[in-house]
């Protein structure tokens, strides 16, 4: 078997491969019940795994006290399999499961001992509703793999040890990260997927590599990048950033590289570039895909030399910039389609960094809510805002398509309507209708869909239209849909949107 054929092997969990056993175990041994139980400190089982046509989610997490069943306890401390009956040979046993569950007085039981290493770790045990079902050569094929199920169950708890351990420490690292390292307190977030972009913060920081930084739009993008300046060696020189799509195609190379007086019509004095003014520093270049074309060879060198020449210039001037750059676009599918230059796409594409939306982060959206609500009461200078549960709820169930930037600014929206400190559904609703994720068990009403393209323009159409042709402000629609007024004027330009005319 190759190496590659090794990667692509699905890997199993503890609780798939305790499945995989037990079902194993049920071509050899015919069960209606198996189950694996643990043993616990304080002298307890604890059902750690179940199967069979028997199964009922009442023996999920089910506990057996040692010291009320001696029968069990005899046998795990003799270490033997045995065949169990309330009648004849075991007078004093009683049915393994009789508090959750009841089986006819003559079925048959199997009990295993399982052991590793001379150090017992639990119990398995199998039941049939009909009598004298297990016959002595299943109890010798059940202690045969009784050791099977042994090694697995303890592979199991190792494994569930070490899960437990690594987010207790992941965590402690976070934590740590976001109280004591400048430039972490304001990504905020526990989720899996935020710490990993958390620490490949940390680890790209500390090197002047180029950093590409993928998201939605909404993510944060330019606070990652901002975390990135500050825990490098630049952080006390400059910071400049440059949102790509809101720079005129003619002066997108100035606004870059700068240029001399009268190099064109209204350059009446000389005027530095973006990449002087971030001379041993850090240049954030935001929605690096909207860069057109024309200039992108001329990046390309200023990454490579580390030099270029103003609009109308001649002298070449050297610069010692630092690159972090941001899109909401696949760039690698901007680069087959012709709309991005593929060789400076590999240029900044050292490092990537994806920012997942909001809606894959769990319970982040609840710890950011608290973060916002905290910070707009300092603002207002309020007592501390509170969510009713119906609030929370909906707050966890919309699909939130700003993302962060959107949730924001629903939040300050509802603070200023909650004069008496309680935000509601009704606050929540209030500029926009929030809308569940969709439940995908549901049947869609209709199998005809817009491109994304035009969904996009009636959405913005929407909120021009509530907004009474407004963008900038607390009550323009670049706020109600959570984007820059620079992003939002951009793609009503791409989309060939008209504004509505103001009241």
């Amino acid at each position: 078997m190759s190496d590659l054929q090794i990667l692509q092997m699905p890997i199993l969990t503890s609780e798939r491969t305790m499945e995989i056993i037990l079902d194993a175990l049920g071509a050899l041994v015919p069960y209606e019940l198996a189950v694996i139980l643990r043993l616990e400190e304080g002298g307890r089982l604890r059902v750690h795994r179940a199967r069979g046509p028997l199964y009922t989610s009442k023996l999920r997490d089910y506990a057996i006290p040692l010291d009320k069943r001696p029968d069990l306890a005899e046998i795990l401390e003799k270490g033997e399999v045995r065949l169990l009956s309330e009648h004849g040979d075991d007078p004093e046993h009683q049915d393994t499961y009789a508090d959750v569950m009841q089986l006819p007085a003559d079925h048959s039981c199997l009990v295993a001992p399982l052991h590793v290493e001379g150090r017992t770790i639990g119990m398995l045990t199998l039941d049939h509703r009909t009598c004298d079902m297990f016959s002595p050569q299943v109890v010798e094929i059940t202690r045969a793999l009784a050791r099977i199920v042994a090694l697995a169950l303890a592979q199991s708890l190792a494994t569930e040890t070490l899960l437990s351990e690594r987010e207790a420490l992941v965590f402690e690292r976070n934590t740590l990260l976001s109280e004591l390292t400048p430039g972490l307190e304001n990504l905020i977030g526990r989720s899996p997927a935020w710490l990993s972009v958390l620490e490949a913060v940390r680890i790209v920081a500390s090197t002047d590599t180029p950093v590409l930084i993928q998201g939605e739009t909404g993510t944060g993008k330019e606070l990652a990048a901002r975390a990135v300046h500050a825990l490098s060696p630049r952080m006390n020189r400059p910071f400049v950033a440059l949102n790509c799509s809101a720079i005129v195609d003619t002066l997108a190379e100035s606004e870059l590289f700068g240029h001399e007086r009268g190099a064109f019509t209204g350059a009446a004095a000389r005027r530095l570039g973006r990449f002087e003014l971030a001379n041993n520093g850090t240049l954030f270049l935001d929605e690096i895909g909207d860069l057109p074309l024309t200039i992108q060879p001329k990046l390309l060198r200023a990454l490579q030399e580390g030099s270029f020449e103003r609009v109308g210039g001649e002298k070449t001037i050297q610069a010692d910039v630092r690159i972090v750059c941001a899109s909401n676009v696949n760039l690698a599918e901007a680069v087959q389609k012709g709309k991005f230059r593929e060789d400076l796409f590999y240029r900044l594409n050292v490092f990537p960094i994806h920012l997942p939306p909001l809606r894959e982060r769990g319970d982040d959206i609840l710890l950011l809510a608290e973060y916002f609500l905290r910070k707009l009461a300092e603002k207002y200078q309020q007592s501390p805002y509170q969510l009713t549960p119906e609030a929370v709820q909906y707050l966890t169930e919309y699909h939130w398509p700003g993302n962060v930037r959107e949730l924001q600014n629903v939040l300050e929206g509802a603070a200023i309507l909650a004069r008496q400190g309680v935000i509601t559904v009704e606050h929540l609703q209030r500029r926009f209708p929030v809308q569940r994720r969709q439940d995908k068990s549901a049947p869609t009403p209709s199998t005809e869909i817009s491109t994304l393209e035009e969904a996009t323009r009636q959405h913005i159409e929407r909120a021009l239209r509530l907004c009474q042709g407004r963008i900038y402000g607390p009550e323009g629609a670049a706020q109600l849909l959570g984007l820059k007024p620079s992003t939002l004027q951009s793609k009503i330009k791409k989309l060939g949107i008209a504004k509505p005319g103001r009241a």
